[in-house]
């Protein structure tokens, strides 16, 4: 039996409701398809979960395949289109987190005033990106993301206290970096919702 001939049996079980013929076409493009959406999405656990939905797509809306179609083709197609269209909503999402990042920055940074003067923007984002990598995440997680504490700890699988500790030495960096401005810099940095 011919690759086209076979294909073309595994459509007409699998559009007759077989589950054995469906699971023979799981198992045979399944894993190479895994590798192929990783390729698009760089994330195992996604790639993964995209091949699962398309095989949901197709076992679903099995009575609409096409018996002399290409079954290898289709579902390759079907991967790609849902791995771009991921990539593109995540854009969107990127897009809107940086903005509201941004907004959020600049709120606190205007709000921030010595003498009648506001703090420069620019002077508090290069303390914040100069923190060491870790008390920077838990930072931006609790400022820019509006976390508490506990909820760092769960997402970064650390103790509250740990959280406390790295928040207590972004304040201290932060404090000795930007005390040029007024102790009330030092209050809003350390209105945080814990």
């Amino acid at each position: 039996m011919s690759v086209d001939n076979s294909e073309s049996l595994l459509i007409k079980k699998i559009r007759e409701g077989d589950e054995y013929a469906f699971e023979i076409v799981f198992l045979k493009y399944y894993s190479p398809m895994c590798k192929y959406i990783w390729k698009y999405v760089r994330s195992e656990a996604l790639a993964k979960e995209i091949v699962q939905e398309v095989f949901a797509t197709v076992w679903e809306t099995r009575s609409d395949l096409d018996p002399s179609g290409h079954l290898r083709g289709l579902l390759y197609e079907m991967a790609r289109n849902k791995a771009l269209d991921y990539i593109k909503h995540q854009k969107i999402v990127d897009q809107y987190l940086e903005e509201r990042r941004k907004e959020n920055r600049k709120d606190t940074v205007e709000h921030i005033k010595v003498d009648e003067d506001p703090i420069r923007e620019r002077d508090v984002e290069q303390a914040i990106d100069a923190l060491p990598h870790k008390a920077r995440l838990v930072y931006k997680l609790n400022r820019e993301e509006g976390l508490t504490y506990k909820e760092i700890a769960k997402y970064l699988e650390i103790s509250i206290k740990t959280v406390e500790s790295r928040m207590r030495r972004v304040f201290q960096i932060l404090r000795d970096r930007l005390s040029k401005y007024s102790p009330i810099f030092i209050l809003v940095c350390l209105f945080v919702e814990a």
